[in-house]
């Protein structure tokens, strides 16, 4: 009978907190107390290149970067970090994120495939 009632109490407290929209993970896949995602930075790639091309964010923290392709036009198909060994494909219309940790000065490059366009992080 005990064990019952706790886990009526464990699932009504559960309920109410799922209710309030309290996450039971930071993020996904991460254990309750972890780091919460980064605040993200929203890009749009058209068929002119990167909008905006130079992007602020918080120097020594966690940074989520958002790029969207507008656009079948130019050559935003690809996305490549080269100092970080990243390269993501970029379909038309769908989000696609990268996370990184901004260096305390400096900052990240970023390109097309074909290296004809280019942007960059800047840690401030």
């Amino acid at each position: 009978m005990k064990t019952l009632r706790i886990v009526s109490i464990l699932g009504a407290l559960l309920a109410s907190a799922c209710e309030k929209g309290a996450p039971a993970t930071a993020e996904e896949g991460a254990p309750v107390g972890a780091t919460a995602a980064p605040k993200g930075l929203a890009v749009t790639v058209d068929g002119t290149g990167y909008h905006p091309s130079t992007i602020a964010a918080p120097a020594g923290r966690a940074a989520r970067l958002s790029f969207t392709r507008t656009s079948d036009e130019g050559c935003g198909q690809q996305l490549v970090f080269p100092s970080l060994n990243i390269r993501k494909d970029l379909p038309l219309n769908q989000t696609v994120t990268v996370d990184l940790t901004m260096p305390a000065s400096g900052s990240i490059a970023f390109a097309c495939g074909m290296d004809m366009w280019r942007g960059s992080v800047v840690a401030k």
